[in-house]
């Protein structure tokens, strides 16, 4: 079964030209201040006008950015197949609860046995979601979900992430019960969601789509009460290591 139809980038073109894809905040983030760019027929917030800022901000305290043009596509089968289509369209990997893997700038997160989430940058979310859907039709009772548009996504950066997190929940982010590839279903501000530890200092966080505004504000309030801020992709890229997580 597939849920394409519901892919960000399934929209119809309007008198020859695509409607750009947006954050369910972007309104709240334009007020802020954000200066936008397109990627991947998305926009995405480069900055707030104050680069410089932002950039200490990630490397000396926390930033927090949107990050809703990631995209999140959900495999759903039984365990054994869901291990099969992993292990085949990531040379190997295992499905391991709690662990998620990293290939070709793809994470893999186990949300249980028979779910598996995909999260790609913006230019690969076609090409992982024909790769699921061409596994998923070759095996019995697979679905893939397109979920892009269903979770919201925030990153964190900076030395303070641990700590801002720790204002919003009860998960033990410190580096030897939450490691770098840790993934977690955890309520987080009183909310669903699920933590990727994608480098040392930087955290992915996902949530209902629908939570998007008291998310960002949530974070961003504590961020700030850590010396922190909100910050555009331009100051996460700068921190964090080439190929190695899923970011901006």
């Amino acid at each position: 079964m597939s849920f394409e139809f519901l892919a960000p980038d399934a929209v119809q073109s309007v008198n020859g030209a695509a409607p750009a894809r947006r954050s369910p905040i972007e309104w709240a983030l334009r007020d802020q201040g954000a200066n936008f760019t397109e990627r991947a027929g998305w926009r995405v917030v480069t900055d707030y006008g104050n680069s410089t800022a932002e950039l200490s901000a990630c490397r000396e305290s926390v930033g927090v950015a949107d990050l809703s043009h990631l995209g999140k596509l959900e495999l759903q089968a039984e365990p054994a197949i869901v291990s099969s289509i992993v292990a085949e369209l990531t040379g190997g990997g295992a499905v391991e609860l709690g662990k998620a893997s990293l290939r070709e700038g793809v994470w893999w997160c186990p949300m249980s046995k028979g779910r598996v989430l995909a999260l790609s940058p913006p230019e690969k979310t076609a090409e992982v979601r024909d790769l699921l859907e061409a596994a998923a039709s070759a095996a019995d009772f697979a679905s893939v979900l397109e979920m892009t548009s269903s979770y919201g996504s925030n990153v964190l950066a900076g030395p303070e992430s641990r700590e801002t997190f720790a204002r919003t929940m009860a998960l033990d982010l410190r580096p030897d019960h939450f490691a770098v590839g840790d993934f977690a279903p955890v309520s987080v501000a009183r909310t669903p969601g699920m933590v990727l530890r994608q480098e040392p200092e930087l955290y992915l966080h996902l949530f209902g789509a629908g939570f998007a505004d008291y998310v960002w504000t949530v974070f961003v309030d504590a961020a700030k009460h850590l010396g922190g801020r909100a910050v555009g992709t331009a100051a996460v890229d700068a921190v964090t290591s080439a190929g190695g997580a899923v970011h901006a």
